[in-house]
Formats: structure tokens, C-alpha cells, sequence
């Protein structure tokens, strides 16, 4: 589940047509937010990529991750308020965004790795973490390997094997190229990236990742110790099934379903989300 992956993944289906809306409005904001007074860009070389990061706000440390395919911008409902009670560290995943790309194919574990490295690059011990998507994964995966690096954990959307998602989107997975996500997507993309010439590799990658990845055991999402709330939309990409399984797996984990939400569910409802994650996280 790619915060954008998920809405870019069905490009011409309803469902995904939130994640679509996202990506685009994540690129403007990006690209006039490089033109205007915001938050200084930051660049940290690691693993092989220029990892791009922004760092709002002030208070204890939250990591937002986008969704697949997507960007950091993707947080812009979310930011204002977020920003008034921590650092939020929003930082670009490999090949997507303002981050460049390595060789090889894509992983989530290869990312999440990229994230405990920008923590290790910040002095930052432990951390909360909001993850939508792909990047709700990423948060798993955090949470999973390095136990003792994070405290809250809150996934919007996320998934721990690939037939998590409803089964057209499955079917959609296999069959999918870069141009399946439309000429829209492959120009927001160029605009941002600095290896503009990669899209179709890039997008390529992403697909493979999501046709074999996630793959956790529900043994694996066991070991998770972080305080975690799992959250979707009630009519989600992700199998309403799928959600309550993988939060029933985690301990003490709490699950909150969205009212009238999609896969698109922090775009679509910041009023609910934003109030209802930092309740959660100041626990």
C-alpha cells in the first residue's frame, strides 16, 4: 500500500482516485513550498541515495511517511497541526519524491532501514510514527527490527502480505506498468525527482514491490512493542478483514476505522484524523 501507490495503483478506479488527488496536490505544494519561505530542504546521503527530508515544528519527534509513489507533501493536511506539538520529520523514500533511487530492486525493509538511518543522522533515540500507505509498512518494519526506537505507531492503510488489498487491485497489481499510473503522475513525478529520466524504472520497481511485498508472519508483527493504533477507511483499498487481523496480531494494539473515508482517509478527513492521532501519541 503506497500512500500514493494505493491511489496511483488503480488510476481509473474510484477508490483510488484520493490517492491520485494526493500526488498531485502533494507535487504543487512540494514544488511552490521549493519557491516560497517554507521549511528548509535537507538532503542526508545514506545507503547508497540522497535521501530528501523536511523537518516543521518543534517537541518530541514524529516521523511522517507517505505512501507509495508519492512524496512528503502528502501531510500537508496534517502539518499545521502537528507541527504546533512536535518535529515532524517528513522525509522522501528511495526512487519516490525528491530521493533518488539505488540499484537494484525495492524493499521495505531497504526503507524502513533509510529511516532509522535519518534517525541515527538526527541524534533522535526514539520516535513516533504516522505512516499512510507504503509508508504505514515502512512503519511496521521500524517497529518490527528496531523495537526499541519507536514509542507510538499509527498506520493509515497499511497491509502485511500483498492480498491485504481488495482483489481487483490485486488483479491490478499484476498486469500494471509505469504507464498504468497515467501521464499526470509520470509528470508530477519528473518534476520533483532529480533523476527524471528513471520514472519508468522507478515505477516499475514500485510494482514489483507490491506484487511480493509486504510478507510479514503474523508472529513477525508480534515482536512489534510500540503503542499502536492500525487505522483505514470504512470502504479502504485495504480488506476490511485484512485490517483487523493485522491489529488483532500486534499487542494491545487498538484499531480505528474511519467513517466515510477512503484508502485517501487524512486527506479526506483531517478534522477526525489529526485530533484523534495526537490524542493517541501523547498517551
Amino acid at each position: 500500500m503506497r500512500a500514493n501507490t494505493k491511489s496511483m495503483r488503480r488510476p481509473l478506479r474510484l477508490a483510488s482516485l484520493p490517492r491520485l488527488l494526493a500526488i498531485a496536490a502533494g507535487s504543487v505544494l512540494v514544488l511552490t513550498t521549493a519557491c516560497s519561505d517554507g521549511p528548509p530542504a535537507h538532503h542526508l546521503k545514506a545507503h547508497g541515495i540522497d535521501i530528501y527530508y523536511e523537518i516543521h515544528g518543534h517537541g518530541t519527534p514524529l516521523f511522517l511517511l507517505h505512501g507509495g509513489t508519492g512524496n512528503g507533501a502528502q501531510f500537508s493536511k496534517q502539518l499545521p497541526d502537528f507541527a504546533k506539538h512536535h518535529r515532524c520529520i517528513v522525509p522522501d523514500a528511495c526512487a519516490q519524491g525528491r530521493t533518488t533511487d539505488r540499484p537494484g530492486p525495492l524493499s521495505y525493509h531497504a526503507m524502513a532501514e533509510d529511516v532509522v538511518a535519518l534517525m541515527d543522522h538526527l541524534h533522535i533515540k526514539r520516535a513516533d510514527i504516522m505512516g499512510w500507505s507504503d509508508g504505514g509498512d515502512l512503519g511496521l518494519d521500524v517497529a518490527m527490527h528496531h523495537p526499541e526506537r519507536v514509542n507510538h505507531l499509527v498506520t493509515f492503510g497499511a497491509n502485511f502480505q500483498p492480498d491485504g488489498l481488495n482483489a481487483p487491485d490485486v488483479e491490478w497489481n499484476q498486469t500494471a506498468s509505469a504507464a498504468s499510473f497515467g501521464p499526470e503522475t509520470k509528470a508530477a513525478w519528473q518534476a520533483m525527482n532529480p533523476q527524471p529520466e528513471h520514472y519508468e524504472e522507478a515505477m516499475n520497481k514500485i510494482i514489483a514491490m507490491w506484487r511480493t511485498q509486504p510478507n510479514w508472519s503474523l508472529d513477525d508483527l508480534h515482536h512489534i512493542r510500540a503503542k499502536t493504533m492500525i487505522c483505514a477507511g470504512d470502504h479502504d483499498l485495504i480488506r476490511a478483514e485484512h485490517t483487523a487481523e493485522l491489529a488483532k496480531a500486534i499487542p494491545g494494539a487498538i484499531m480505528w476505522i474511519v467513517p466515510g473515508a477512503s484508502h485517501g482517509a487524512i486527506l479526506e478527513k483531517p478534522d477526525l484524523v489529526n485530533p484523534r492521532v495526537l490524542e493517541f501519541i501523547s498517551k
